[in-house]
């Protein structure tokens, strides 16, 4: 099964590049084939709505990737850092270069890197809701991840464990929605 992992950062290091990491490690240990797309395809220009109606938009060799990478996975990880109590602009404007039905029928975890699990949470929350304007089904279990249990080892025993149960829902949805009438995803 094909996961696509895109971490909502543009940052060379970062919490959320280190929660990607060990959810894509994690991933690979239970059997998914994981493709984590590039930091460069958050640096996509500002979404402009007439280039998107135009059509222009979907001429862009960024767009392309992110959207050929979208459609041939099986399920995708959204990860982002808290910035302002939400997800970051840099993973909503990669987003918004999508399609309202680019996520039809994938499952989605949702997974932030953040201060404290309360400011996590919430930014998942927000997630939760564009992925929902996207078509995509968002796992039950999102993955919430505070700076102390990245920045050291022996903390994040309860984070792999959180990481595993988001996993082990991702592998039910797919089957489900392979099965599933194209009208009921």
């Amino acid at each position: 099964m094909k996961l696509c992992l895109i971490s909502g950062t543009t940052a060379a290091v970062s919490g959320c590049h280190r929660l990607t990491a060990l959810i894509r490690d994690r991933a690979e240990g239970v059997g998914f084939d994981t493709r984590e797309l590039d930091r460069a395809l958050l640096a996509l220009p500002v979404l402009a709505p007439e280039r998107y109606v135009s059509g222009e938009l979907f001429e862009d060799l960024d767009v392309r990737r992110l959207l050929k990478e979208v459609a041939e996975a099986d399920a995708v990880v959204l990860t982002t850092p808290v910035q302002h109590g939400s997800l970051s602009g840099a993973l909503k404007n990669a987003l918004d270069h999508l399609p309202s039905t680019a996520l039809r029928g994938k499952p989605v975890l949702l997974a932030s890197a953040a201060a404290s699990l309360y400011n996590g949470a919430t930014a998942c929350d927000h997630l939760r809701s564009v992925v929902r304007a996207l078509g995509g089904w968002s796992a039950p279990t999102q993955i919430v991840a505070e700076r102390s249990e990245l920045a050291r080892p022996e903390a994040a025993e309860a984070l792999r464990g959180r990481i595993d149960a988001g996993l082990a829902e991702l592998t039910p949805l797919i089957r489900a929605f392979r099965e599933a009438p194209a009208s009921l995803v």
